[in-house]
C-alpha cells in the first residue's frame, strides 16, 4: 500500500484531486509495472492496433464504464494476487500470448475469487503437456490439494451452448486421469441475464459428468457489470455443481463458495483486498 500511496503524491495536483482521473493514472500505471508500457500502448489504449478485450472503447458512455473498469480492475487483482506463486506464469502468458489475454483475465478472476474466500491456492506453470497443462492447484481446508482448470466465453460470443460442452471436454484432457478435478467456466453475463440459457448451461454440465468419473464438480461463473443512475455496479454470481458418480466424491462437499461468506467493508470486498478505485479513499 505504500507504494501506492507515494505513487499518489507523484501525481499532478488536478489529478491527484480528481477521483476517475487519480484512480485511471493508477491503474495504468499498476498495469503497466507487470506487463509493460509497450503491452498497455498495444492492448489498452483506445488507439491499439488491434481489438482488445482491455482496449478503451469511447463510442458510448456504456462501453467506455465497461472499458474502463475492466482496467482498473485487472490492475487490482494484479496488485492483490502478486504474493501467489505462480503469478509469474500469468504474467509471461499475458505479455506473449495475445489471443489468450482475456482467458488469462478470467484465470486471475478465479483465483480473486479464491482469494477472497480465503482458499489457498496457487498458478500452475503450464507444461504443455496432456494431464498436466491444468491452471490452478487449489487447496480444501483438510489439505487436499484439487488441479482445477478455468476456461472463458468471450464476452462478444454468441449464445452457443454447444461452445460450453466444447469447453469442458478441453478441460477435462488438460486435467489429470487420476485425481479429482474441477472445471470453473467464466460465461458472459449476456448468457445468464437469459434464464433458458442458465438452466441449460447447467444441464450440459451435468450431461457431462455423467461421462467422466474424474471430474468433480464444475463451477460456472459470470462477472456482472451494470450501470445506471449514474452508478457503476460489479457483482458476482456463481453456480456449483457435483458430480456425485465420481470415484472420487465419497461424500464430500466439494462446494468452495457460500453467499457473502466473505467479511466485506462498504466497499463490498474483504478487507485484506486492496482497491485501486478511488484510491485512497476506500477503506
Amino acid at each position: 500500500m505504500d507504494d501506492l500511496h507515494k505513487l499518489v503524491s507523484t501525481l499532478r495536483d488536478d489529478v491527484r484531486s480528481n477521483d476517475n482521473e487519480r484512480t485511471i493514472s493508477i491503474a495504468n500505471t499498476v498495469i503497466a509495472h507487470f506487463l509493460g508500457r509497450k503491452w498497455c500502448e498495444s492492448h489498452i489504449r483506445y488507439d491499439a492496433p488491434k481489438s482488445s478485450f482491455l482496449r478503451m472503447d469511447f463510442s458510448s458512455d456504456r462501453r467506455r464504464a465497461a472499458t474502463v473498469f475492466r482496467v482498473i480492475d485487472l490492475a487490482e487483482i494484479l496488485f492483490n494476487l502478486q504474493h501467489i506463486e505462480g503469478f509469474d506464469a500469468c504474467i509471461a502468458q499475458m505479455k506473449t500470448a495475445a489471443g489468450k489475454i482475456e482467458s488469462t483475465c478470467a484465470e486471475l478472476d478465479f483465483g480473486r475469487f479464491l482469494y477472497i474466500n480465503d482458499i489457498h491456492f496457487q498458478f500452475v506453470i503450464p507444461q504443455q503437456t496432456k494431464g498436466k497443462d491444468y491452471d490452478i492447484e487449489l487447496f480444501y481446508p483438510d489439505g487436499l490439494a484439487v488441479p482445477a482448470d478455468a476456461k472463458c466465453k468471450c464476452e462478444t460470443t454468441e449464445i452457443n451452448p454447444q461452445s460450453i460442452l466444447n469447453s469442458l471436454e478441453k478441460a477435462r484432457k488438460q486435467l489429470p486421469d487420476d485425481r479429482p478435478s474441477i472445471i470453473f467456466m467464466k460465461v458472459p453475463q449476456s448468457w445468464v441475464a437469459d434464464v433458458a440459457m442458465a438452466v441449460q448451461m447447467v444441464d450440459i454440465g451435468l450431461k457431462f459428468m455423467r461421462n467422466t468419473d474424474r471430474i468433480v464438480s464444475i463451477k460456472f461463473y459470470v462477472s456482472h457489470l451494470e450501470s445506471g443512475d449514474n452508478m457503476l455496479r460489479h457483482r458476482f454470481a456463481f453456480r456449483e455443481i457435483t458430480n456425485e458418480a465420481s470415484r472420487f466424491h465419497d461424500g464430500r462437499n466439494w462446494d468452495l463458495f457460500k453467499e457473502n461468506s466473505a467479511p466485506v467493508g462498504w466497499n463490498g470486498m474483504p478487507l485484506k483486498w486492496q482497491r485501486i478505485l478511488f484510491f485512497p479513499n476506500t477503506a
